[in-house]
């Protein structure tokens, strides 16, 4: 297996105190010393956002300076280029380079043994076809309070800290969906949709331009190809980002969706990667709530849509 640790690729915005957490815990990680950081700082919308954005790039500029990781990069854009194009830019390039990658949003905290989770992870599925990604987090479902394993696979994938290779990340170019064959393909959107709850409307939200999403076009590009995404059983890795200063989350969520830390540094136990079903419906089923966050946009989906 490779041991050779992955890079670090972290996106800001306008959150510098989020953006000072998700570092700071990174550093915790006893691989982050022997590991590369990319810190990928957009630009201000407009000047409501000019200070806030300046003091995230500043921060950033003087962290460069910092001795947490083998080597800190830093990337500050003038001009704002949003989330998805962030994102999708950023991680292509660093993939490219060291052919893997962990991938990180500011308003994440991740537990000490999050960097070991995601490195071991990788190597174990680099040379498995069927896994297209590793996840991080977990939603606190009750079923995984009588599993006895370490990770769990399903055809649904995570972004709240995961990681994957640049095959796979290059494969879904990037990500050209056709948007006109999966809507007028219900048999497939009701399998989309039974992955988790609202991945259907943010398909079509995204197909009419209303919103930005690289995830759902990542999500839907690993079902299609039939690729499965492995989570651990519990999460190394909590969203802080429910506080209302998020582009995609939404205020006093954040109970619901996160569990107990994962301290332990035992060995974690891989398994195949391949379908638990069981978990994969208690998965599907448990962030319903999360249909809360977009009751505008829901609405007028379900008019479109009829």
């Amino acid at each position: 297996m490779d041991q050779s640790y992955a890079p670090i690729v972290v996106f800001a915005y306008n959150r510098v105190d989020k953006l000072e957490n998700c570092l700071a815990s990174l550093e915790k990680c006893i691989e982050a010393s022997s590991s590369d950081l990319y810190l990928f700082c957009d630009g201000p919308k407009s000047d409501k956002d000019a200070d806030a954005v300046a003091a995230v790039h500043k921060f950033a500029a003087e962290y460069a300076d910092r001795k947490g990781f083998r080597s800190i990069n830093v990337s500050l854009q003038e001009k704002n280029r949003g989330l998805a194009a962030s994102i999708i830019s950023g991680v292509t390039d660093v993939v490219n380079k060291y052919g893997k990658v962990i991938v990180v949003e500011d308003d994440l905290v991740v537990f000490p043994t999050f960097l070991k989770y995601l490195n071991e992870g990788l190597a174990y599925y680099r040379n498995d076809p069927v896994c297209g990604s590793v996840s991080a987090f977990t939603y606190p479902i009750k079923e995984l309070d009588k599993y006895d394993g370490d990770v769990y696979s399903t055809y649904k994938a995570e972004c709240w800290g995961w990681a994957t290779w640049a095959d796979r990340w290059d494969n879904a170019s990037w990500a050209d969906t056709d948007f006109t064959g999966y809507l007028s393909d219900m048999s497939q959107r009701r399998r989309f949709e039974s992955l988790e709850a609202g991945l259907d409307r943010l398909m079509y939200l995204q197909y009419k331009g209303r919103i930005d999403s690289w995830a759902v076009r990542w999500v839907y590009h690993l079902f299609k190809t039939g690729r499965l995404t492995v989570y651990p059983a519990a999460s190394h890795v909590a969203n802080e980002g429910f506080d209302g200063s998020g582009t995609h989350c939404a205020n006093g969520f954040g109970a619901d969706f996160n569990s107990a830390a994962s301290m332990s540094s035992k060995e974690f136990r891989w398994i195949k990667c391949e379908l638990n079903d069981k978990l994969a419906k208690a998965y599907a089923r448990f962030p319903r709530r999360k249909l809360l966050f977009y009751i505008p946009e829901t609405v007028r989906y379900m008019l479109k849509r009829h």
